[in-house]
């Protein structure tokens, strides 16, 4: 085995339906210089006993290290795995996705030729059982990063192009140690670590990049997936944005986010969620989150996002 530059982390919970179809692609990436670290956060299904007999007599087991460890939530795995990481180059997968070698390699590459990108946001396609389903980034994605920093560090609060995937994206290493890893406090694992990393990283083409056209990952959508979870994701988007929105925007960021959680709700026939969020919301969030209800309507609309 060369010198590795590339390390894989595969947060894991209770994944044992799906880690091997994520593994087992993660180990074709550049076989010479790549090693996976896998950190399992107190799965209580079989996992770790289907990962060992995965890797038991397999060849490419020196490769793998598996960290178990107690239950402590995915964003202190994701922060034991930077502690940990000794390679110029590290790429983060759930353990239900599947990784892509040509699509890793070729981010890889790109930043190779150019040694002043801290990372590179790739594409992506969603998948279910049914086969795929669709891209992950849209036209609302292109829009947002060819924005002008300055319109994109308020854009990134009131008007943030859903979702941004840490397993579509290549980071230096350096550059997530740079900003101080994943901020504990908070449960939302991509949008905070893009957010302090765009808020450093301002130049696209020189900081960073985006490179929807090359396929870096297949993301599944599965009934677990928080996403399904409308009260969920507005409590994680809620705790996130009072904490790290800037002051003068903090209101609008909070009230846009409630409006789009309820149009969501809304769109999906959820009644149940769309009550449940009237009831978590604060006075203030519930009647500025239904005044932007027009404007987020709209905006949304044109990019396709409802």
């Amino acid at each position: 085995m060369g010198i590795p530059n590339l390390t894989i982390v595969i947060p894991s919970y209770n994944h044992s339906s799906y880690i091997l179809e994520c593994l087992a692609p993660a180990l074709t990436i550049d076989p010479e210089h790549t090693k996976i670290l896998i950190i399992d956060d107190g799965s209580t299904d079989n996992t770790i006993e289907k990962l060992n007999s995965f890797l038991k007599n397999n060849e490419c087991a020196i490769r793998v290290e598996i960290i178990s460890k107690k239950n402590s939530g995915l964003v202190d795995s994701l922060n034991l795995s930077l502690s940990m990481i000794d390679t110029e180059f590290t790429y983060l997968i759930a353990s239900d996705d599947i990784p892509s070698s040509e699509g890793i390699t070729s981010l890889i590459s790109k930043m190779k030729e150019n040694p002043s990108i801290g990372f590179v946001i790739g594409g992506g396609s969603y998948f279910s059982g049914n086969g795929t389903i669709g891209d992950i980034y849209k036209k609302q994605h292109s829009v947002f990063f060819a924005l002008a920093p300055e319109n994109r560090e308020q854009s990134i609060f009131t008007d943030y192009p859903s979702p941004l995937l840490l397993q579509s994206t290549v980071f230096r290493t350096q550059s997530l140690r740079a900003i101080g890893g994943w901020d504990k406090d908070l449960k939302w694992d991509d949008y905070p670590i893009f957010v302090k990393l765009l808020s450093g990283n301002k130049v696209i083409g020189h900081d960073f990049d985006f490179s929807p056209t090359i396929k870096t990952v297949l993301y599944r959508q599965h009934d677990n997936n928080a996403y399904k979870n409308i009260i969920k994701q507005y409590g994680m988007t809620e705790q996130t944005l009072k904490k790290i929105a800037p002051e003068k925007i903090k209101r609008k960021a909070v009230s846009r986010a409630f409006a789009f959680y309820t149009l969501m709700a809304i769109k999906d026939g959820d009644i149940r969620s769309v009550i449940s969020l009237f009831k978590y919301a604060s006075f203030f969030e519930l009647t500025s989150g239904l005044l932007n209800i027009p404007f987020v309507a709209y905006a949304n609309l044109i990019r396709n996002k409802l």
